[in-house]
């Protein structure tokens, strides 16, 4: 088993903590046996968007190069954010009160993070029109935070399955990005208290909840994404954790899902080392490079 893509690496021009040039990436991906190298910095809500068109330029100013990609990370918005950000009305974003605890951002950089009516309608904040300008080839859609859920297991776990339902469901995202990530960390305000992780609330998820998001990748001919930066990388999740989210890949493979692969990296440099120890799990779990597959923009 041996991985020959990455379709999910951040550069400086991300709107988060990722630093990497574009530069190293194409030469530590090369490095790394890539075949396939892809740019998908994040995109939250059009606030974002200034960002992205930085990293095209960048991007071409590498020059054509056989296997290196323009995609995009998406996130599943919600309809009321994204109103409220085309209005620039940014007052929530500034402080809100949780559980006593201040919240404090400076900006909707990472969306409209709470305030909101919970359960609103979906939607990802760039058109068509706007993909099509950007030579975006790909989307990668992620949950990456709640639709102003209560944080309690119950009600995130519903989330994030609603909301990964419609990423997959969208026309125009390929790639559903880390399943189930960041779960235990918005169950239980670890994110505001700084406690450990809830790591508890994996196995809680409904075992009709991994199935029928198995049936809706197949149905719909998306990837779900194998993410070695979160699975291996530091900071990610526990051994226990890891055996039991490859456990559940493994049946989605069974079922007939097709994958794609994501360092995610956010580091300055290309981690091979990363993919050197994804290619060795995913042989223990049974997995070909035939599980794997590109968008269908990259074919």
């Amino acid at each position: 088993m041996r991985l020959d893509a990455d379709l999910h690496i951040h550069t400086h021009c991300s709107c988060d903590s990722a630093c990497a040039l574009l530069k190293d990436v194409l030469e530590g991906g090369k490095a790394a046996g890539m075949k396939h190298i892809g740019i998908s910095d994040h995109l939250h809500t059009r606030f974002n968007l200034p960002d992205i068109v930085i990293a095209r330029k960048e991007f071409l100013e590498q020059g054509p190069v056989p296997g290196f990609h323009f995609g995009l990370e998406i996130s599943c918005a919600t309809q009321w954010e994204c109103d409220k950000i085309a209005r620039r009305d940014y007052t929530s974003c500034f402080t809100v009160e949780l559980q006593g605890i201040p919240f404090r951002t400076m900006t909707p950089i990472d969306g409209v993070m709470y305030g909101g009516p919970a359960g609103g309608p979906l939607c990802i904040d760039i058109s068509d029109e706007e993909i099509k300008a950007l030579g975006i080839e790909y989307l990668i859609g992620g949950v990456h935070k709640p639709n102003y859920t209560d944080q309690s297991p119950k009600p995130m776990i519903d989330d994030y399955f609603d909301q990964m339902q419609f990423l997959i469901r969208h026309k125009r995202v390929d790639i559903l990005a880390h399943p189930w990530w960041a779960l235990p960390s918005w169950s239980g305000w670890s994110i505001v208290t700084h406690e450990s992780k809830n790591e508890d609330v994996y196995w809680m998820i409904p075992q009709e909840y991994w199935d029928e998001l198995g049936k809706l990748l197949v149905q719909e001919k998306k990837l779900a994404e194998i993410n070695s930066g979160w699975l291996l990388g530091s900071g990610g999740v526990s051994e226990k954790a890891l055996h039991f989210l490859m456990e559940h890949y493994a049946n989605w493979r069974e079922m007939g899902v097709k994958f794609s692969h994501g360092t995610d990296l956010h580091g300055a440099k290309y981690r091979g080392d990363w993919v050197l120890a994804m290619n060795a799990l995913l042989k223990e779990y049974g997995f070909t490079e035939a599980d794997f597959d590109l968008p269908r923009n990259l074919k």
